[in-house]
């Protein structure tokens, strides 16, 4: 396709990519073994996007697959910014992208076009498909007084144990104490006291936590596994 049409389709494409969680777009995500990377293979209207999310920097990289038999596209998308809506627990991340057509006998910077700085995209796209929106079960107590499990958490940020409570608060042997409101801030990105995100998936069947977090600039991940600990 042209320049132009390739611009226009990939920004359409990528805002039209920021799904709300009981809406994304059919596929899925897995993260790498070495838990610097999230991957997401998911189907974009006509479309295959097969995309990277680095933790480290929050860049996007990949391919865009099409069902008329041309080549894959290739994009390059550095984070440049970021809103948060918490009423509904949104976090959106904004890029600069750019696109190149496969290389053809040596590698040329000449190659990359300039897409678009307003490409628009929802942090939850990154995220597994949820069994759960409702993560009462996840808690480990009404409150620090009263806990009575905590969360075993190994991943970007090392090993460390996590606790939230049903009275909007948590502490982390790796941050300390803080305060958030995992119930509320269920599928989405809920702000935590001190700076960053969150965003807690729960498996009731898997036992599982998974935090999926920023820091306070929203500019490098953290993605943990956590196991759950009973007194």
């Amino acid at each position: 396709m042209s320049r132009t049409v390739y611009a226009i389709a990939f920004v359409t494409l990528m805002t039209w990519l920021a799904p709300t969680s009981s809406s994304a777009a059919a596929g899925g995500v897995q993260w790498t073994p070495d838990g610097l990377r999230i991957l997401a293979n998911k189907d974009v209207g006509s479309e295959r996007w097969a995309i990277t999310l680095n933790l480290f920097d929050g860049s996007v990289t990949g391919n865009v697959f099409f069902t008329n038999g041309q080549p894959p596209s290739f994009i390059f998308c550095e984070k440049i910014g970021h809103t948060h809506q918490p009423d509904i627990a949104k976090l959106t991340l904004q890029y600069r992208c750019f696109g190149s057509d496969s290389a053809f006998g040596v590698f040329a910077l000449s190659d990359w076009n300039f897409i678009s700085d307003q490409v628009a995209l929802d942090a939850t796209f990154f995220a597994p498909e949820p069994e759960t929106c409702d993560l009462t079960g996840a808690l480990n107590g009404a409150n620090a007084q009263n806990a009575n499990s905590f969360w075993d958490c190994s991943g970007t940020d090392g090993q460390f144990q996590f606790q939230v409570f049903g009275d909007g608060t948590g502490v982390s042997s790796a941050i300390g104490a803080f305060t958030f409101d995992v119930v509320a801030n269920g599928c989405g990105f809920g702000h935590v006291s001190g700076g960053g995100f969150f965003n807690v998936a729960y498996s009731p069947t898997r036992q599982i936590l998974t935090l999926y977090e920023t820091n306070a600039n929203v500019d490098q991940f953290g993605l943990n596994e956590c196991h759950r600990a009973v007194f």
